[in-house]
């Protein structure tokens, strides 16, 4: 289970060559992986249900008085701490192929949101605060590695399928 980096990497480009070999089709000739169709489907799923997830988090947050935007810092290191959570559990697990399509690239492509970071940073400085965009946009990128570092850490408690085990 304790796994060198270099297995790591090993066993996430094996898992990355099976995921490619289940999504080609045997009777056509494949399609480029990023035009599969059951991809794209799965990638526009999970960025459907991230921004309907992010638009309701962000809505039940209130507008806080010093202008920081703090349902965008949450929604944000939420979707840090998912990333680490994702990151470690698809590397570790035996995930379905398209697991990382909808989660990854969809859910959490529509669930968080740079723009929004940037709008908020440009706002507050508009609004005669330049300190504290400033302050707002470290904060974020700070926080919001330390949220990945957890996530990794967690993800490595969840239990999952595993090969070996099988």
């Amino acid at each position: 289970m304790n796994e060198s980096p270099a297995q790591r990497l090993h066993h996430f480009y094996r898992r990355e060559r099976a995921e490619a070999a289940a999504l080609r089709s045997r009777k056509a000739k494949p399609a480029p992986p990023a035009l599969a169709p059951r991809v794209l489907m799965e990638v526009a799923g999970g960025g459907a249900v991230g921004a309907v997830a992010r638009y309701l988090l962000t809505k039940a947050i209130p507008a806080s008085a010093s202008g920081i935007p703090w349902n965008t810092f949450t929604v944000n290191i939420l979707g840090c701490l998912a990333m680490g959570l994702l990151t470690t559990y698809l590397l570790t697990g035996r995930p379905h192929p398209l697991a990382r399509p909808f989660a990854v690239t969809g859910y959490l492509g529509g669930f968080t949101t740079f723009s929004h970071l940037i709008d908020g940073i440009y706002t507050l400085g508009d609004h005669g605060k330049p300190g504290l965009g400033i302050g707002y946009a470290v904060m974020s990128v700070v926080v919001g590695w330390i949220a990945v570092a957890v996530g990794l850490v967690l993800g490595r408690k969840i239990p999952h399928h595993n090969s070996e085990s099988a």
